[in-house]
C-alpha cells in the first residue's frame, strides 16, 4: 500500500516536532550555539546524529560505582575534570552554579573527576571552595574518559535524554552567562 505524500510528510514533521534532539534537528543545536553576530556561545562540537556512548562507571565519595544510566530521561552534562587543572579550578564553580540553577528532573551535571587520589580530595576541594551543588564522582583509573576519547580538561559532553551523546565542548567557560543559560535552557526544554 503506498502511503499518500500528505501524509507522509505530516509524519515527517510530527517525528521532528517530537524529537527535539534528533539527527535532524542537529542543525537546531548548532543554531542556539550561534550568537547573531556569528559568534559562537559554547563552541560545541554538535554530532549530526546521536552517537552511542560506551559503558563506564564513576566512584561516589562512599565507593559506589554509579553509570550513566542512572540518569536517563534527563539531559546531562559530563564534566571531566581535576583539581590540578588550573582552568578546571576556574571553571568549577560556574558548573556549581549551573548545577544549582537548572539542575532538577530533566537536567544533571555530572562531574567526573580523574584525579588520582580519590573522593576524599575531591569531597575536600569542594568543602574548600564553596562547591554546594556538585555530586562528587571519581573517574578511577581515567575509565570513562578513555571510553569518551577525552583529549583535555576540562571537557564537557552533552547526553541526551535517552543516554546518547550529542555534543561536546573543550575547554572552560563561564556557564553562567545569560547566553549560556539561554542556551541550556532551550536545550532542557
Amino acid at each position: 500500500m503506498k502511503i499518500p505524500f500528505a501524509l507522509s510528510s505530516a509524519f515527517a514533521l510530527f517525528l521532528f516536532a517530537a524529537l527535539p534532539l534528533s539527527a535532524a534537528s542537529a542543525a537546531n543545536l548548532k543554531e542556539l550555539d550561534t550568537r547573531a553576530d556569528g559568534s559562537r556561545v559554547l563552541n560545541m562540537i554538535v554530532h549530526d546524529t546521536p552517537r552511542a556512548v560506551p559503558a563506564f562507571g564513576f566512584v561516589d565519595v562512599d565507593g559506589n560505582r554509579h553509570g550513566l544510566d542512572e540518569f536517563r530521561g534527563k539531559i546531562v552534562a559530563l564534566h571531566f575534570w581535576a583539581t590540578w587543572c588550573i582552568p578546571c579550578r576556574a571553571e568549577l564553580p560556574t558548573v556549581d552554579a549551573l548545577q544549582g540553577e537548572l539542575g532538577g528532573p530533566h537536567f544533571a551535571v555530572v562531574p567526573s573527576s580523574v584525579d588520582r587520589d580519590g573522593a576524599a580530595l575531591v569531597r575536600q576541594y569542594y568543602d574548600d571552595h564553596g562547591i554546594e551543588h556538585l555530586t562528587v564522582y571519581i573517574d578511577e583509573g581515567m575509565d570513562a574518559a578513555r571510553a569518551m576519547l577525552v583529549n583535555g580538561f576540562p571537557y564537557t559532553i552533552l547526553i541526551d535524554r535517552e543516554g546518547r551523546e550529542i555534543a561536546r565542548i573543550l575547554g572552560d567557560r563561564n556557564w553562567m552567562e545569560p547566553d549560556v543559560l539561554a542556551l541550556m535552557r532551550k536545550l532542557i526544554e
